[in-house]
Formats: structure tokens, sequence, C-alpha cells
């Protein structure tokens, strides 16, 4: 009988490991390049004077307010990768994520999901997932990016996100705000 709670425990404890959040996992792995900023981070962002009559200063305050995560993880390590790929898969499976868009450019491919949030404009979570970018060549601090992972959690407007990606001139920035119109219909 003594036994009995440690072998419970041996045959939970990968259980238990697997289901770690990702960012957790590798946010101290030399190999992943790691970037989280907490609701206080965007408290003060928030905070900050904005002029009243700059429309788009506006609606980037208003996003930024609305922002409680905001975590990226980078590597170029195939294992890492794969191992990305599956907590992706799991955690779409489990959550009840839906797909928002993806975008195929050669041999790179995004993909961004949604959880659902208090209108049709609005998510409690987008997550993007970017592989194959080696064959794009992106370059960061001397390491070529192979995945790239990015959550972002709160009350988000979809609109917004996207008025800001075109803005900054990002990639997937007009793609995001036609699959936001899409999501709607």
């Amino acid at each position: 009988m003594k036994k009995l709670p440690l072998l419970l425990l041996l045959v939970l404890a990968p259980l238990m490991a697997q289901a770690q959040d990702i960012f957790d996992k590798y946010e101290n792995d030399d190999k992943v390049t790691f970037v989280a900023m907490q609701p206080k981070m965007f408290q003060m962002l928030a905070k900050m004077s904005v002029d009243t009559e700059d429309a788009e200063a506006r609606e980037f305050f208003e996003l930024v307010n609305s922002i409680q995560s905001f975590k990226v993880i980078t590597t170029e390590d195939a294992a890492i990768t794969k191992d990305v790929d599956a907590w992706v898969g799991t955690r779409l499976k489990d959550d009840a994520f839906e797909e928002l868009m993806r975008i195929r450019d050669g041999g790179s491919n995004v993909k961004f999901y949604v959880k659902e949030g208090k209108d049709a404009d609005h998510v409690r979570e987008l997550l993007m997932f970017v592989t194959g970018l080696k064959e794009a060549n992106v370059d960061i601090n001397g390491k070529k990016m192979e995945t790239v992972l990015l959550s972002l959690t709160g009350d988000i407007n979809l609109r917004s996100v996207s008025k800001l990606t075109d803005k900054m001139d990002l990639p997937g920035g007009d793609q995001l705000g036609k699959a936001s119109q899409k999501k709607k219909e």
C-alpha cells in the first residue's frame, strides 16, 4: 500500500509535464528567444498621456489597454519546433480555438487561431504559429528563425490589431483584417 502513492506519482508525472505551458517550458532555454509582457507593462503603457485629437494614438492605446498578456517564442531548433507544433495541436483541441486563417508562402506557413470573445470583433486569445521561416531567410540576432509562436490574451479587438499591423507594415496585417471580416460573416 505504501508504494501506491509513489507509483501513482510516477505514472502522472509525464502527464503533468506535458500539460506545462510551452512558453514556461522554453522561457530559459538558450535555443529559444523568449519575450513576455505582463499586465503591469500594458497598464503602464495605457497610462501614458495620449493626444485625444489623434485618432490613431487613441486606437493604439485602447488596443494596448485591452491586452493582458503578450508572449512570443522563436527558435531555429528542429526538436523544439516539433514540440511547439505538438503543443499547438493539443491546445487547439483542448481549448476550443477556431482557425482564423492560414497563409502559405513558399515553405513558410502562418496560422492564426482565436478564442471567442464578447462579440464578433473581439477575441479572448489570438495565437499565431509560424513555421518554415528558414527558407524565408528571417534572421534575428544572427539566428535563422524556423518557428515563431505568439500569444495575445485579453479583450482583443481584431480590427484594431489589423490596423496596427498594417500601419506598422507588419506581415499579415491586411490578411488579419480580411480574416476578421470573414469571422463576422
